[in-house]
């Protein structure tokens, strides 16, 4: 299967333009034709190659004529797949519920979409399909509502869903629409490692202090904002950074009204107010607490929200994002929004960045931050889901394009944020990992995972998510001490064993590192165990994280006992150098085998076991993935990291 093999082209109702295969590595245009006769729209499509096997597929609509022009369809993609059965792979998305698994084939229509306004609160926009030819990925660049379409003709459409969706073309204006990336392999499973390669060399951003990749304390889960506190804040820091821990962030409850029982959803918006009764030093003060006691400092904040009952929505109106009256969520989704006004259905709890106020608003609020606080680490949440968007006729979109522009201003925020801020780390953060995609993979550096993190959900979230972002981008704690009712994530970690609590901080290593744990309350053996995770991470697995895309070993770990029960990666750096990480599961009594893949079956290759008494074994490429790594190789301890080099 080859991409000279598959036609090309733009559809619109009632337009098609096919584009000639001869012209990949340029610009190709056409004007579009509807049912009525000519038009004067111009579609340039650009195929660019990211990377072996992954290209992204753009798409840019110009008006050339004298009549305003209404485009209802932004597809930069159209692949006709050979004959045959294809089977396809794809993930239902929801709060703690990230990254579900469904299946499906060309026997049927497949029809994947997001309506929240969030691209993966509903669905993920990631496809998979599969068949003897070989394996493709397909996923939508969009942070906001898109489809991805496969029917039973074997056609692949992807973009923006249609959904409410309209844009309208003035004389002389054009609209670039959010890319699709293709990837395509023998199987699967390279179709997924040739994508992950190509965004980590080629789309997401780097600069000199994120390619450190610091290890982070966030006070969050185990203290909320109900028990946060200057006093909090600077021991845990203090202590994470004896533990080798570079940053020490402060998430919500900084802001808002001098109240210990403020609730910080109520109050979002407001970031130029400081709650003084929990922080009486103020920001200023905060980090130079943080720094003096040795880490830097990360903060949280969430730019884009309004809380209902914030003097932001009280005295800047025109800033607010408006939804049309009497209008629904699609019941596609479970609305995460917090912080809603019963009483006003047009309130939907963001700032319109389709706006240039609302842009000049959030992109001040960021540079304060940082300015304040010194921080080199900012946390970007969004608790939010736009649905439709905002419909406001005093901002710079149309009724009901709203959505497209609230992201390309952001976007364009986020940009100018990095160019300004080169030396702060940008983490996006959506109610955990609601928003995750690659559209806004391309201006953060970092993709936080979920907002639960027990270690069944982590390692299941993490296998679906590797499969779009390599671990460079992505974030997520070993299991938090919770300080909420949420009953999947109660544990005692003062109980476990060493063998139980390092098995928890092992299996947030193959990504960036972090924890939301109570140090300052950790005995010295704790404090010891935790030293030596981050001691692992730093000298052995670091390396990996930065340079190396994944290979998923086995089927699915799944929620609640199912799936996989002794789920393996293996972190591919260069064909002759590999990570692979190994864990077993509560419920798993034994070890199964662990095949490696992408070896060369002609070479030897050493296999020596990194987290416990060194010991090494050489074996062949085609043992490796033929037999792999037995019981006697895995040995006893439920997590097992082991380095695979060439000679």
């Amino acid at each position: 299967m080859k991409l000279e093999d598959l036609t090309l082209g733009h559809q619109l109702p009632g337009f098609v333009v096919e584009i000639d295969r001869r012209s990949y590595e340029k610009v190709s245009g056409g004007r579009l034709v509807s049912d009525r006769g000519p038009t004067e729209v111009e579609a340039h499509h650009r195929i660019r190659m990211l990377g072996p096997g992954c290209w992204e597929f753009s798409l840019e609509l110009t008006n050339r004529g004298a009549k305003e022009v209404v485009a209802t369809r932004l597809d930069p993609v159209r692949l006709p797949l050979a004959e045959g059965l294809w089977h396809t792979s794809a993930y239902r998305s929801g709060w703690g519920d990230e990254f579900s698994p469904i299946f499906g084939s060309t026997h049927h229509d497949q029809r994947l979409q997001s309506r929240s306004g969030r691209s993966s609160n509903g669905m993920s926009p990631w496809l998979g399909i599969e068949s003897p030819l070989g394996g493709l990925v397909a996923t939508v660049a969009y942070s906001g509502n898109w489809h991805l379409d496969l029917l039973a003709d074997r056609v692949l459409t992807a973009g923006i869903a249609t959904w409410g969706f309209q844009t309208v073309l003035k004389p002389g204006a054009s609209l670039t629409a959010p890319s699709v990336v293709v990837a395509m392999g023998p199987d699967l499973e390279e179709a997924c490692f040739c994508l992950t390669e190509a965004v980590r060399t080629n789309w997401i951003p780097v600069s000199p202090y994120s390619a450190t990749h610091p290890v982070e304390w966030n006070h969050w889960w185990p203290y909320e904002d109900a028990e946060v506190s200057e006093q909090v804040i600077r021991d845990n820091a203090a202590v994470a950074f004896d533990l080798g821990m570079e940053v020490a962030t402060v998430d919500a409850g900084w802001f808002g009204r001098p109240d210990k029982t403020s609730d910080w959803q109520q109050e979002r918006g407001d970031w130029s107010e400081v709650n003084t009764e929990r922080f009486p030093g103020g920001l200023e003060q905060l980090g130079r607490d943080v720094r003096a006691a040795g880490p830097e400092i990360g903060i949280w904040i969430e730019a884009e929200a309004v809380g209902a009952k914030s003097q932001l929505r009280k005295n800047s109106p025109h800033l607010l994002a408006k939804a049309r009256p009497g209008f629904r969520p699609d019941p596609s989704y479970r609305s995460m929004t917090v912080s809603i006004d019963p009483d006003d259905e047009t309130f939907l709890g963001y700032v319109c960045l389709g706006n240039e106020a609302g842009r000049r608003f959030v992109a001040d609020s960021l540079h304060q931050l940082v300015e304040k606080t010194g921080a080199r680490w900012v946390k970007l949440d969004f608790n939010i889901d736009p649905d439709l968007g905002c419909v406001s006729s005093e901002h710079e979109h149309g009724e009901a394009d709203g959505l497209l522009a609230h992201y390309q201003g952001l976007y364009r925020v986020l940009d100018e944020f990095r160019a300004q801020h080169p030396e702060v780390i940008l983490e996006s953060c959506a109610s955990g990992g609601l928003r995750f995609d690659l559209g806004i993979a391309r201006h953060v550096h970092r993709m936080f995972l979920s907002d639960p993190d027990y270690t069944d959900h982590h390692l299941q979230v993490f296998w679906g998510a590797s499969r779009m972002i390599p671990p460079a981008s992505i974030l997520h704690w070993s299991w938090s001490q919770w300080r909420g009712g949420y009953p999947d994530a109660r544990l005692d970690h003062l109980s476990l064993s060493d063998e139980d609590f390092v098995f928890l901080l092992r299996a947030a290593m193959p990504h960036n590192f972090g924890v939301s744990l109570r140090l300052s309350e950790f005995d010295s053996r704790r404090r010891e165990l935790v030293a030596e995770a981050v001691k692992l991470f730093r000298t052995q697995v670091l390396d990996f994280v930065r340079e190396a895309s994944v290979r998923r070993l086995t089927a699915q770990p799944q929620r609640r006992g199912e799936g996989e029960r002794c789920p393996a990666f293996q972190l591919s750096r260069s064909p002759d150098d590999h990570l692979v990480v190994a864990y077993r599961l509560d419920d798993a009594a034994v070890w199964t085998k662990v095949k490696l893949k992408g070896l060369d079956p002609g070479r030897n290759y050493v296999v020596s076991r990194i987290t416990e008494v060194t010991r090494q074994w050489t074996l062949s490429g085609k043992e490796l993935m033929a037999q792999g790594l037995d019981q006697t190789q895995l040995g006893v301890h439920r997590s097992v990291f082991f380095r695979v080099r060439s000679q």
